[in-house]
């Protein structure tokens, strides 16, 4: 009787070891999933030409914007900006459609007559549902109307890949 007690004793020790070796790597995945962060985490770029996270991102509109700079990207075909000044209102952002599957990132481009362009304004990574309200942009514009380009990058969060481009032509208005 006494060895049925000493296998009972044992064979319980052995399953509360197991089930404490079990929570504590449990807690142990929970922090290090909390606490990731994919190519140089709160940067915004990394040195080994990956992207980080853009630290401009936020869930919320700041009440300081105005309306009257504000950058109208419906369809990704107009965006009016303050002449001669490169910080810019805007409203770029990631849908919340994409949680766990994209993060992005947004290049503004000035394009030339030849068909080259420059970037006016590169984002970092931007999670869904995160906005960037305000950006700067490399240098201002003259009054006028200009040829451009609102380019978006998504990563697929499962191995940071690039996936398929969204190219929207658009143009910049100064004024």
């Amino acid at each position: 009787m006494s060895d049925n007690i000493t296998k009972r004793n044992r064979l319980f020790t052995a399953a509360m070891v197991l089930l404490i070796a079990v929570l504590v790597l449990d807690v142990l995945l929970c922090f290090m999933l909390a606490s990731y962060k994919p190519s140089g985490g709160g940067s915004s770029t990394s040195g080994g030409g990956g992207v980080g996270f853009d630290p401009s991102a936020t869930d919320k509109r700041p009440d300081s914007a105005t309306q009257s700079h504000n950058v109208a990207v419906a369809g990704f075909s107009k965006i009016t900006i303050p002449p001669d000044t490169d910080t810019v209102a805007i409203d770029l952002y990631n849908p919340e459609e994409n949680f766990g599957l994209f993060y992005m990132t947004f290049e503004l481009r000035l394009l030339a007559d030849d068909g080259t362009y420059e970037v006016l304004y590169k984002s970092g990574l931007v999670a869904a549902g995160k906005h960037i309200y305000q950006v700067t942009l490399a240098h201002g514009l003259e009054a006028g109307e200009y040829a451009g380009q609102l380019f978006v990058q998504p990563y697929r969060m499962s191995d940071m890949s690039a996936t398929n481009t969204v190219l929207g032509n658009i143009t910049i208005v100064v004024k």
